[in-house]
């Protein structure tokens, strides 16, 4: 069954900070990023015939993203992504020019990159993929897990080179200690959140 979206924002044009990081523009600077860190590696496409077919479709297919960056996940993206992007932004402001994906190898980039400190709380994916994001620029990371995470998550995110900290709690006790200490330590949070 197919659902039409009624929001009342449904076709309206993106506002320009939304169409900077969800329009084209967007999509070819996430390209260029994937070009350079994965050597735009081909994802599988897999067909969907059975399903094609309960839909009334000719052909069905779905694009295999979970191989990028070897994180087994396309969630798993977004958080070495958004490291990516904070990290050009502060060495754009601190080097007082226009700083591009192409930059993130730099010496002058990654010595800002060195400064930072980047925090997320998890479960798994997202830290994950923040953790590999720093280690890829040279940042720190700075993960928080709470009390429910597996061990072997753990040992997954620790492999890029993160601090581990295990919060007491659940998902949303590690979410509020990595706000606080992030916030008394002046570290960024790249959060998968809102």
């Amino acid at each position: 069954m197919f659902l039409p979206n009624r929001n009342a924002l449904h076709g309206r044009s993106l506002d320009a900070a939304d169409a900077e990081i969800l329009g084209i523009a967007g999509a070819d600077t996430v390209e260029r990023f994937l070009v350079r860190r994965d050597n735009h590696l081909t994802t599988p496409l897999h067909a969907l015939p059975a399903l094609a077919g309960e839909l009334g479709l000719a052909a069905l297919h779905v694009k295999d993203e979970g191989f990028r960056l070897g994180l087994g996940s396309f969630k798993a993206l977004g958080g070495a992504y958004a490291v990516f992007r904070l990290v050009l932004e502060e060495a754009s402001k601190r080097l007082g020019r226009s700083v591009d994906v192409g930059d993130l190898d730099r010496p002058e980039v990654r010595s800002v990159a060195a400064t930072m400190t980047v925090a997320c709380a998890t479960d798994g994916n997202h830290g994950r993929s923040v953790a590999q994001g720093a280690e890829l620029v040279g940042a720190k990371a700075v993960i928080f897990v709470h009390a429910g995470v597996s061990d072997e998550r753990v040992a997954a995110i620790a492999r890029y080179g993160a601090e581990m900290i295990r919060v007491d709690g659940n998902y949303d006790d590690s979410i509020r200690q990595a706000a606080r200490i992030a916030a008394e330590k002046g570290w960024t949070v790249v959060s998968d959140t809102s």
